[in-house]
This record gives C-alpha cells, sequence and structure tokens, in this order.
C-alpha cells in the first residue's frame, strides 16, 4: 500500500527512524519513541512492553500518557485477565483490535469497563516485534471514544515502521534467573509466610530472607510480594 505523506508526517517518520538508528540496541528506547509514534498516528495513549517466555507474562511496561498507577496495575492483576493481548500477539503484525474481538464483545468484558475505559483507552491497533524469533518489544496504541477508529492507513504505517523497531530494539531484556535460595524465599513467601518464620525455616537471619527477597522482587519486575505472588501463580 502506497503511502501518500503529508510534510508533517514526513518529518516525524524521520525523526522516529533517526531515534531508531542513534539509539540502536537502548533500552530505553521504546519510552524514547513513544510520544511521536502516537504523533505519527494520531493516536492518545500508548503502552509497550516485552513478552517474557519464561513467565508467561509482560514486562518492563513503559507508556505515553497512560497514568503509572494503571500501568502497576496493569502488571500485576489485568494481563492475566486480558482477553485482547493473546489474540493480538499470536498475530505477529500490526493488527487492530477489532480484528481479533469485535468492539461489541471487548465492551462486556472487565477488562474493558475496569481497566480500557477508566484510562480512556477504546479504539486499539497493537503490534510485535520480532527479530530471529525472540520478542523484543509492542506497541500498543489506543485513541479515546471520541476519535476516529484506527484503520488501514495506521496499518501500513506500522508495517513500514516495523522492520526499523525489531532491528534496533535490544535482544534479551530478560530479568537473570533466581538463586535456589532466592526460589526457597519466593515459594514460601508466595503461600503467606511471613519472613520471621521463613527464616526460622530455612534457618537463615531475618535480614537474609529481605535479602534474598528483594533481589528476587527487583530480578522479577515486582513491586511487592502481592504482585510477586500474583505474576507466579500465572
Amino acid at each position: 500500500m502506497e503511502i501518500p505523506l503529508t510534510s508533517s508526517e514526513l518529518r516525524l517518520f524521520s525523526h522516529i527512524l533517526w531515534q531508531l538508528g542513534s539509539g540502536q540496541g537502548s533500552r530505553a528506547l521504546r519510552q524514547e519513541t513513544l510520544e511521536n509514534v502516537c504523533a505519527l498516528l494520531q493516536a492518545d495513549f500508548a503502552a509497550s512492553c516485552i513478552w517474557s517466555s519464561a513467565s508467561r507474562t509482560s514486562r518492563h511496561g513503559v507508556s505515553w500518557n497512560i497514568a503509572e498507577k494503571a500501568m502497576r496495575e496493569h502488571a500485576s492483576t489485568w494481563q492475566y485477565i486480558d482477553p485482547i493481548t493473546p489474540l493480538l500477539r499470536a498475530k505477529q503484525h500490526p493488527t487492530l483490535v477489532d480484528e481479533v474481538m469485535p468492539a461489541r464483545e471487548l465492551f462486556k468484558t472487565p477488562f474493558y469497563h475496569e481497566f480500557l475505559k477508566p484510562c480512556g483507552m477504546h479504539h486499539g491497533v497493537n503490534v510485535y516485534f520480532l527479530r530471529d524469533g525472540d520478542d523484543v518489544g509492542d506497541l500498543r496504541i489506543w485513541r479515546a471514544k471520541d476519535a476516529p477508529p484506527f484503520g488501514q492507513r495506521e496499518i501500513a504505517l506500522l508495517q513500514l515502521l516495523e522492520p526499523w523497531f525489531a532491528r534496533a530494539l535490544p535482544k534479551n531484556e530478560e530479568s537473570p534467573s533466581l538463586t535456589a535460595r532466592e526460589q526457597e524465599v519466593v515459594s514460601l513467601v508466595c503461600k503467606g509466610l511471613g519472613d520471621k518464620e521463613v527464616a526460622r525455616l530455612l534457618n537463615i537471619s531475618f535480614t537474609t530472607v529481605r535479602t534474598h527477597l528483594n533481589h528476587a522482587l527487583k530480578k522479577l519486575d515486582c513491586a511487592n510480594r502481592t504482585e510477586l505472588a500474583s505474576r507466579l501463580r500465572h
């Protein structure tokens, strides 16, 4: 599909390519490009995550015009009952949300009423970037309810950007795996045991328990033990 670009769109497109080229391999690249991608697509909201095949979760989320609280809630709760992202990810190319789930069905779900709608997100389009079979990131782009739906023009623009993102984004942004002791501590904590109980059962100090737990939280990109327990249940 040939896409005639306005002068402002051409400037934005060129600037995004410059960002991807000059920041190639940077772990901040997804965040740095979000605002310009939204401007190019005339979008109101955007997020980007990386799929972890190890934990089967979307991680390392960054966003533009979406509250940090909402992003934390998505990481800890909503991603596990999100009915559209698995379908969109399976497409592995730019896809309108309506293509995988009709709006009338999406609007019936708790995910829409309790997450998307309060955030203002109504019309969506996603793209997932793969390099050598590995997920290196995605773009989850949304417009508000009073804006027009995305269409084939936006799909074509994302198709043009897709190979540039796939080449520029860094691979292997997985967190390091847990040590054996960290796994023991996490397992007991996720069963509801307090730090002193864990220390007694493992015959280690309370301080050592907290050290192992903090390392595990950092490695697994979890804010607290509630999020940790929720992630490891899935």
